[in-house]
């Protein structure tokens, strides 16, 4: 199975609207915390697959 290489970033939204997070500050950080989120993940498998 791969690791995940992306964030549902709608998801995200609609999970900070409804928790009352500022949308435009939460936008303005999802690429970043994004990129560390998945790089964790990512470095948590060796990448190799039965394919």
């Amino acid at each position: 199975m791969g690791a995940p290489f992306a964030l549902d970033f709608q998801a995200v939204m609609t999970i900070g609207e409804a928790l009352g997070v500022d949308a435009e500050m939460l936008a303005d950080v999802l690429p970043a915390a994004e990129m560390a989120i998945v790089s964790q993940y990512a470095g948590d498998h060796d990448g190799g697959g039965d394919a």
